[in-house]
């Protein structure tokens, strides 16, 4: 009985309490309760401060500047704990009352472009719709046409995202900038301008890995190997210990017949990571080149043990056993190449070719005709199936 009536004392003492912190809260003056929320939310106390900015628009008479205020950062709250829905619902009660705010526009996009990857995905068309709002606006800024750059970039609209990272190189550009830049050009064949960007990117403040490797890669796909070899060297200076610029050094290495030198950057690549099942594979090309077979074998069995699903590798292993003329194991390796991956064309044409070797016309008939199917302008798989066909 007594503990019953403990427990009913400390309830009501509760409850007076929790009364008198309404009473506080509602004695304070609308200046006052403001002054308050904004603490809060300067020191981070966001659902604190949510509570009080709606308190102040649900239980004050507000004048316009208080009213304005309130609203903002009652917008500005949900943006902090990413409550997308309560942001936006905020936003038209703030716009509804004839208030304009291209800073909260641009907030909400931001929530949208996921930067932070608070949520599972982006949602570039929405973050457009917000950011285009601050834009019209007059929002001008470097780092809102970054953002908004970049979400015309993922959203398929390079031309509108070209124009906009044009302006951003003209006033203060970073490294990232070019790069972005440099990569629409690239995607749109510019390929000349793309090399110009990336090569001013070299220069700039804070250069990323990837200006490198996308600089490298481009040169490589023009097949101008020595500037290649060239930008992946000042990558390996910047950044000693990052694989894949050792790796793209021996692959230009390799184009170049320098088969030493790719050797070399290979180990490297080795020392930084045994792993590397593509390092495995380029060493066994260069033992391959040099009729070094069994060393070859090894290399590729090295790289099939790290990554069993690399068709390449059962390509170059096939392609031994070819030069070899052990026709059945060279069918057996190009069996699994198309086994991994049905849709290569090239492992239908050397299964076809070893099944032609291994003088199993019937099945290399049928091989060649599902490479030309895959790709019928694969000229030597129709030049052996026509001599084929004249047999």
């Amino acid at each position: 009985m007594r503990r019953n009536i403990l427990v009913f004392i400390l309830l009501i003492s509760l409850i007076f309490s929790l009364n008198l912190a309404l009473q506080a809260d509602s004695d304070l003056s609308a200046e006052e309760l403001f002054s308050q929320a904004l603490k809060n939310y300067n020191q981070g106390n966001f659902a604190q401060a949510d509570k009080e900015f709606s308190q102040l628009l649900s239980d004050y008479d507000l004048d316009a500047g208080v009213k304005f205020s309130s609203l903002y950062y009652l917008t500005m709250t949900a943006v902090k704990e990413n409550r997308t829905l309560a942001a936006i619902n905020s936003l038209e009660r703030f716009e509804e009352l004839g208030y304009q705010s291209a800073a909260l526009n641009w907030q909400i996009g931001e929530l949208f472009l996921n930067k932070a990857g608070q949520f599972d995905s982006a949602d570039f068309g929405r973050a457009i719709d917000f950011l285009e709002k601050a834009q019209a606006m007059g929002l001008k800024s470097t780092a809102f046409k970054r953002d908004l750059a970049y979400a015309y970039r993922e959203n398929k609209q390079s031309e509108k995202a070209i124009g906009l990272y044009e302006e951003i190189i003209k006033t203060s550009p970073t490294a990232g900038d070019y790069l972005n830049l440099a990569k629409l050009y690239e995607k749109d064949d510019y390929l000349d301008k793309a090399i110009k960007l990336y090569e001013e990117a070299l220069i700039a403040d804070q250069v990323p890995p990837s200006i490198y490797l996308n600089l490298a890669n481009l040169y490589q796909s023009l097949g101008n190997y020595s500037s290649a070899v060239k930008i992946y060297e000042l990558g390996i200076e910047t950044n000693p210990n990052f694989a894949p610029y050792y790796i793209g050094l021996a692959e230009n290495h390799l184009a170049l017949n320098n088969y030493a030198k790719a050797e070399k950057e290979l180990n490297n690549v080795l020392t930084i990571n045994k792993n590397s099942y593509h390092a495995y594979y380029l060493l066994g090309l260069i033992a391959q080149q040099r009729k070094e077979y069994q060393k070859a074998l090894d290399y590729y069995a090295d790289s099939l043990t790290y990554n069993p699903d690399y068709v390449r590798a059962y390509l170059a292993e096939g392609k031994v056993y070819l030069e070899q003329e052990e026709f059945a194991q060279a069918i057996t390796s190009f069996s699994i190449a198309v086994e991994k991956n049905p849709e290569f064309f090239e492992s239908r044409y050397y299964l076809g070719l070893a099944y032609y070797n291994a003088d199993q016309m019937e099945a290399a008939r049928e091989e060649l005709r599902k490479a030309l199917h895959i790709n019928d302008r694969f000229q030597k798989a129709r030049d052996l199936l026509d001599e084929i066909e004249k047999n």
